[in-house]
Parts: structure tokens; sequence; C-alpha cells
């Protein structure tokens, strides 16, 4: 069976998917990907083959790259000439809107995997979420087969877009132990430290978090929390200032390279979501065996057991966010058994063998 993959974005988290996804899926296939050039290839195996695209994440090259009729002719020469079975579309880019009709003319069949087939709730004014949530619609229309990572999302898709339910299927998000194998350097623990990684949106509810702070502050004032990734911090900057002595602050773009040393001298995440479909902060949480604070939120709630590996809070419950980070960090013997059974689980529930086996029946 010939399968193309589809992966054009330039997201952190999808490089990351697509490389763990593609390196199980070339053990059963004939594969090839098409990836944008800029895309570091080193996460793939390398018996995987590629179809380079010229495409930028900066506006100014994307839309000189879109506008070059001879870019396209030789992208679909070349996927022409391999003739896949099945064309499958792992994340979101404008040029699916075109790339998927043209594709389903040609009677390829076409899978989709959406991360995010409900966009969050800040999302959808921008003229970015706007063209996302069209090139979701388009690939939804098109597909034969849908994969979303839940049971949750697989209902919220079927009811609110209509969709024939024989089509959605739910899967697991596979894990990314590769992590701690290929960029860890056995960074130090950091003694009540914990952290809050991803960009800096308004779904994340860092306000909350940091107005949380304040009250764990007068319980237990030695803890200190990492905030790490690039966003806009102006509306935060009171609270920051306040708690200066207890915040570590990273606001610029992290490589992975980088990445490792905050989950390793942390002994836990948190995750106080306003919404979220789900998260790739996780599965790099399940390879550190950092256990997280989450809220009961689509299925960021969903993988694993309350108190086991986790612990879940109602959506704007700062009591509860309060309650669960003193427990964090006064009970050390508990982290330290929910980090074993978070690798555990990891290692045993979310192996990319079962998600590739279930979405090609292989």
């Amino acid at each position: 069976m010939k399968v193309l993959v589809f992966n054009l974005t330039p997201r952190w988290w999808m490089l990351h998917y697509s490389s763990q996804f593609c390196n199980e899926l070339s053990k059963y296939v004939d594969l090839k990907v098409a990836i944008a050039k800029y895309y570091n290839q080193t996460l793939y195996k390398d018996n995987i083959k590629f179809i380079k695209i010229k495409t930028n994440p900066s506006l100014k090259s994307f839309i000189f790259d879109s506008l070059s009729f001879w870019n396209h002719i030789i992208l679909i020469y070349k996927i022409t000439k391999f003739k896949p079975e099945i064309v499958h579309f792992i994340d979101n880019h404008p040029w699916y809107i075109v790339y998927s009709r043209l594709f389903k003319m040609l009677w390829y069949k076409i899978y989709v995997t959406q991360h995010d087939p409900i966009l969050h709730s800040w999302e959808g004014t921008s003229l970015q979420g706007k063209i996302a949530e069209k090139t979701n619609q388009v690939l939804r229309n098109l597909s034969d087969k849908l994969f979303v990572h839940g049971d949750k999302l697989k209902q919220e898709v079927i009811k609110i877009y209509k969709i024939n339910p024989e089509k959605v299927i739910s899967i697991v998000h596979g894990n990314y132990n590769f992590f701690k194998d290929v960029f860890s350097k056995w960074w130090e623990i950091e003694k009540n430290t914990f952290l809050f990684f991803g960009r800096i949106v308004d779904y994340k509810w860092l306000d909350l978090l940091l107005e949380s702070l304040f009250i764990v502050k007068e319980k237990n004032p030695n803890f200190k929390l990492i905030i790490a990734w690039p966003g806009n911090l102006t509306k935060y900057s009171k609270n920051i200032e306040k708690l200066k002595d207890n915040l570590e602050i990273y606001n610029y773009n992290i490589e992975p390279e980088e990445a490792y040393r905050y989950f390793e001298k942390s002994e836990f995440v948190v995750l106080p979501y306003l919404d979220a479909s789900w998260s790739g902060v996780i599965p790099v949480a399940y390879a550190f065996s950092k256990p997280v604070i989450v809220t009961d939120v689509w299925e960021l709630s969903s993988v694993v057991e309350n108190n086991i590996t986790w612990l879940i809070i109602e959506k704007n419950n700062i009591a509860k966010l309060v309650e669960n980070i003193i427990f964090m960090l006064e009970n050390k013997e508990k982290v330290i058994e929910m980090w074993i059974k978070w690798r555990c689980f990891s290692d045993r529930e979310l192996w990319w063998e079962w998600v590739v086996k279930k979405v090609y029946d292989l």
C-alpha cells in the first residue's frame, strides 16, 4: 500500500507528531512524507522518503511560495508519479483547501487527522483562525476517514458538524517518549518547582494560575513556577511583578533541544486551560514522567484516572487549583509515585503501533 502523508505546518508539536507517526507507519507501507523544506528531518527514520516543498512560516514568504506556479507543478508531478492509494493530511495548512479537492478528483482516498477540529474560543475571530476553520471544513467534508483524539471530541464533532458517525474515528495520541531519549541530558530536579509550558494565549488561563499563586504563597511560600514559551505577557505584568521572586520566565521560542531542561527540573506541570481539544504538552510530560494538574475540559482529563498520574480540577475553580498545587508541593512521596505510574502508563497504553494499526486497519 502506498501512502502519502502531508505535514506542512511549522508548529513545534506537529513535527514531533508527524515524525513519530510516520516512523511507525513506515514499517507497514510504502510511505512518502510531504514536508516543508525548512523542516528538521533528524527525528524521522532514515528509510522514510520525502517530497520537499518550498513553503515558509513567514507571511511574506508564504504568499510568494503560494503564488509560485512552478512550485505547485513540481509537487503535483512528484505526487502523481508516486501514485498513492491514500493521502493523509495530518495537520492544517491553507494549501489543503485546493490539494484535497484535486486528490479527490484523482480518486485517492483522503484520510484526515484533526488535532483541533473545534477551534479554541479566541481563534475564530482572527484571519488565521478563519482560514484554519475553512481548511478544517473542507477536509472534514472530503475525507473518507476523519481521526480525532478521544471519544468526547468524536461525539462533539459528529454533533456540531453533522458528520456521518461511521467515518469519524477516535484514536489515542501516541507518546513522545523519544523526547527523553533524544534530548534529555539529565538536568537536576529543583525542589518545589513546577512548570507552565506552551504559547501564551488567553485560553490557557495563565492569569488564573498567577492569581492562585498569591493564595499558595500565603500557605507555602517556597516554590518556583517556570513559565516557558513566547507570547504577550503585558496583561499579566502586574501579577508577574508581585510574584517575581517565585517566577522564572523564558518568554521566547524554545527549541526542542532546550525544552527538555524545563521538564526535567520541574516536579510537576500545570495546565489550567479554559478549553482545549488536546495538548502537545501532555505527551512530553509523559516522557519525563511528570504528573500534571489539568482542568476537566474536552479530552485533557480523559486519558488516565484522577489521582493516579495527574490531578483534575473543574474549570475556573481557583480553590481546587490552589489545593492541588499545595498538595503536590507538600506530598513528595505521592509525586514520585505518580512519576512512576505516569511513564508506565505511557509505555503501556500510548504506543504508536496501536495508533497506526487502527488508522490503517493493519
